[in-house]
């Protein structure tokens, strides 16, 4: 028994004087590599101890055992195990936190190919979430200025949330809508405000000043620090009635949510506030709510880091993200919440026009015309359609002069606006367009009101009939693709159009047109905690 144990004692001792001296082997190499420049990449700095852990006492045998979990991976994905295939993921990341590469297929794959497995909107969108977290939560924990897991990021907003490709992707898009909702709350567009808010406990305390009563009323309120209290916070998306009341009071409500805010944007969405301020002055007011403008977000700061030559096609996917995510903002970049019926819909943004329209130029001038020519010719079409259905007909005919300066487009644009219009309308009908379609609905129905107000009834019912007309057409092109082409319901369409109108036209006029019709009771941005679920049609 004597002799077990004592070379048990060995075995132990022995264990540790071998792993003490590959970790001192290990340094050494760590040192040599970065110092003989054998590496693009710094030893990592402040990792998680998990992560610290498996550096030092694996070495260089990590990249065998990653191999292994990777093999592993695939497997599980055939054999449709694929919650055991998140924890690999976990894993690899861990074991290789610098190979970004397996970090953006890894949430690739769980975005697209485990998504559509499948048929529950909310299972696919369980999947699309988690590798979206896997990128932004866990690798740029690792790479925190990466630009290609800046540029992966964005493509996921872009393309998986942002078009409709997958029969679920309104459910992502008011899922999305829904979590952004929750993360600004009242501060959604205070943008200076959150630049400035506190960005940890301590400075909290530091510009609370001598009203540290704060941390007395938390104690009184059962939570044992700061921590908790975010935690709660976070759970509720807002600080919770009894403990908002007192700070109120106390007058120090306001600067704790922004401080709250400010730290749940940045350190879970990696949103910095100074950033988004910054493009929005770029590019007029993007809706923060929707996936098109994160999708620019990670595009602007991925481009911002690719400036040498050999990042040329890099880069030029990043302006490409931006433009293209720009055009999608400006064709569905708005969000419009009904209250009354709990539904999120998306409308266009077409005040970001001239933005969207420089980007391109901007695009055009640093590459090949080729390169972004037929794209621009593209927009420029839909901006034209778009502007003068919204009834912006004087910046239509602008967009169509300059069209027709181009010789690359021939005489597409040679043409009376009003005949262009038309004769784009019947092409995008007949093309089923979702956001097209939903716009001439929308604008058709939006003239009726207009009328209505200035009681020309005739004309309103005639705008109205082409409104239902083109709706039902619209409705039998889609035949076979209802969940993600299909428009909102008729009765939908006609409250949101309405209150886009009385939104648009004078005061006297709105008013009159309320006098006409009942009220509908909606409003764009919701309060602070009314989160509940909307009805996805």
């Amino acid at each position: 028994m004597k002799k077990l144990a004592s070379s048990i004692l060995i075995f132990i001792v022995a264990f540790f004087i071998l792993g003490a001296a590959l970790s001192a082997i290990q340094g050494r190499m760590n040192a040599i590599r970065y110092n003989e420049r054998l590496t693009d990449d710094d030893p990592l700095e402040n990792a998680p101890p998990l992560v610290a852990f498996t550096s030092v006492a694996l070495g260089g045998f990590r990249g065998l055992v990653a191999d292994y979990l990777w093999l592993r991976s695939s497997k599980m994905q055939d054999e449709g195990n694929y919650f055991e295939m998140v924890q690999l993921a976990d894993w690899i990341v861990k074991l290789q936190p610098r190979f970004t590469g397996s970090h953006a297929f890894l949430a690739w794959n769980m975005a697209y190919n485990v998504s559509v497995t499948f048929t529950s909107f909310e299972d696919r969108w369980r999947w699309v979430k988690r590798g979206i977290e896997l990128i932004r939560d866990e690798a740029l924990e690792y790479n925190p200025g990466d630009p290609e897991l800046f540029r992966q990021l964005g493509w996921i907003y872009q393309h998986k949330l942002g078009k409709d490709l997958d029969d679920a992707n309104r459910y992502y898009k008011t899922e999305f809508a829904k979590e952004m909702i929750r993360l600004f709350g009242d501060f959604y567009g205070e943008w200076d405000e959150l630049i400035k808010a506190p960005e940890n406990e301590q400075k909290l305390r530091a510009a609370l000043g001598g009203k540290n009563d704060v941390w007395g009323i938390l104690a009184s309120h059962g939570y044992k620090d700061f921590a908790d209290f975010e935690r709660h916070f976070r759970e509720l998306a807002v600080i919770p009635p009894e403990v908002a009341a007192e700070l109120r009071e106390l007058g120090s409500e306001r600067i704790v949510e922004a401080s709250l805010r400010r730290r749940w944007m940045v350190m879970k969405y990696r949103l910095l506030p100074d950033w988004l301020k910054k493009l929005n002055a770029k590019y007029g007011d993007l809706d923060w709510r929707l996936a098109e403008a994160h999708a620019i977000y990670w595009a602007e700061r991925g481009r911002e880091k690719w400036t040498d030559d050999k990042d040329t096609f890099k880069r030029l996917s990043c302006d490409r993200m931006i433009f293209q995510s720009l055009a999608a903002a400006f064709e569905t970049g708005r969000l419009v919440y009904l209250k009354d019926i709990q539904h999120l819909e998306m409308t266009p943004n077409i005040h970001i026009i001239d933005a969207v329209n420089k980007s391109y130029q901007d695009a055009w001038a640093l590459y090949d015309e080729n390169t972004i020519g037929g794209a621009y010719g593209n927009f420029l079409v839909n901006a034209v359609v778009t502007l003068y259905k919204f009834g912006e007909k004087k910046k239509a005919a602008e967009i169509l002069a300059l069209g027709n300066t181009y010789e690359r487009y021939g005489t597409r644009f040679a043409k009376p606006l009003d005949e262009f219009v038309l004769k784009e309308l019947a092409d995008d009908m007949e093309a089923a367009s979702y956001p097209v379609a939903q716009g001439t609905v929308q604008s058709y129905l939006m003239n009726a009101y207009y009328q209505l107000a200035i009681d020309e009834d005739e004309v309103a019912e005639g705008y109205l009939t082409i409104a239902q007309q083109l709706y039902d057409r619209y409705r039998k092109f889609v035949t076979g693709t209802e969940k993600r082409r299909a428009l909102p319901p008729w009765k939908q369409m006609q409250i949101t159009s309405l209150e886009m109108t009385k939104q648009r036209i004078p005061a006297p006029m709105a008013k009159r047109l309320e006098e006409r019709l009942p009220k509908a009771g909606e409003k764009f941005i919701p309060e602070a905690g009314e989160i509940a679920a909307p009805v996805v049609q």
